[in-house]
């Protein structure tokens, strides 16, 4: 007699459930959002001293690691998301370019342009892995609660969001370039004068990056990838790991470009906590993720390809 009105309690909570489920998506999102803007506009003053600049580096890092993770592995589309994950790219050089428009008082073309160059390093180093990845490895997050029907639909919305991306790209492009004074700018100074052409800072920034995607890659599989009951072994093997890490990174460095002297312990300890708080951030956001239903898997070879 009872069986009808509990079917109809069911279909009834399940919608319930997935509006609570994208509620708290969005709220998440908009966390790590206005987290890391602040941080970005923070972050223009951290550089004047090795060991801030370290951790500012980790925080800069952790952040374009986490739009190429949502731009490269999350199920769906891939050319749909692409300029929404460029417009997340933009809007977080804004806010450092806006952090050194605070700094100094005045904008400051040649530092804002170089911050776009560093910016686009750290994220191609990021996307471009993390996309071969997804598609030699068929790496996807997925939720548990989509099938390959609802997939499917989503498919007719691509030319929209497609379009509605650009244009927010292309706004926020033009919102940069507001911000930057109307001074004549010679992109050949810029590029002699930014780090990348002088062989010992790209050497750094290169073995800096190279590590760093030896720690996140871990991060993402423990959070999202491992069984519930492994999570928390594997996150302290992963703090061994990133702490041997950082000691090869450290004697490389020395070993390449030669003992920092005086700062020595500044760049070490930098290294050290840079690397632990890049992936501290990392796990804190694919954890969160996990507890809303997502995680990792490996998808067929036709959806791999999208």
């Amino acid at each position: 007699m009872n069986e009808p009105a509990s079917t109809d309690d069911e279909t009834i909570s399940m919608p319930v459930k997935e509006v609570s489920r994208k509620s708290q998506l969005i709220l998440l999102i908009a966390v790590c959002c206005i987290g890391f803007f602040i941080a970005d506009v923070a972050t223009p003053t951290w550089f004047e001293k090795p060991f801030p600049a370290m951790i500012a580096l980790g925080v800069v890092t952790a952040q374009l690691t986490v739009i190429c993770v949502w731009g490269t592995l999350v199920r769906g589309t891939f050319w749909i998301r692409l300029p929404w994950t460029l417009l997340l790219l933009v809007l977080s050089w804004c806010g450092f370019a806006w952090g050194i428009t605070i700094e100094k008082g005045t904008p400051d073309a040649y530092a804002m342009l170089e911050a776009a160059l560093l910016w686009t390093f750290g994220f191609v180093t990021s996307f471009v892995p993390l996309k071969i990845a997804a598609m030699c490895f068929r790496w996807q997050i997925v939720q548990d609660s989509v099938d390959d029907h609802s997939a499917g639909q989503s498919a007719g919305y691509a030319i929209r969001d497609i379009m509605v991306g650009t244009l927010l790209l292309a706004l926020s492009m033009g919102i940069g370039r507001a911000m930057m004074p109307d001074e004549e700018i010679e992109l050949i100074r810029v590029w002699r004068d930014s780090l990348f052409s002088h062989p010992e800072p790209l050497i750094a920034i290169t073995i800096f990056g190279i590590v760093s995607l030896l720690v996140k890659l871990p991060c993402i599989w423990i959070s999202l990838g491992e069984k519930t009951e492994r999570i928390k072994s594997r996150i302290g093997l992963w703090f061994v790991y990133c702490l041997l890490l950082a000691v090869g990174e450290f004697i490389l460095l020395c070993a390449v470009l030669g003992n920092p002297g005086d700062d020595s312990g500044e760049v070490f300890f930098g290294i050290v906590l840079s690397h632990q708080l890049m992936g501290m951030i990392m796990l804190a956001v694919c954890l969160a993720l996990r507890g809303l239903g997502y995680r990792m898997e490996r998808a067929r070879a036709s959806a791999a390809t999208r």
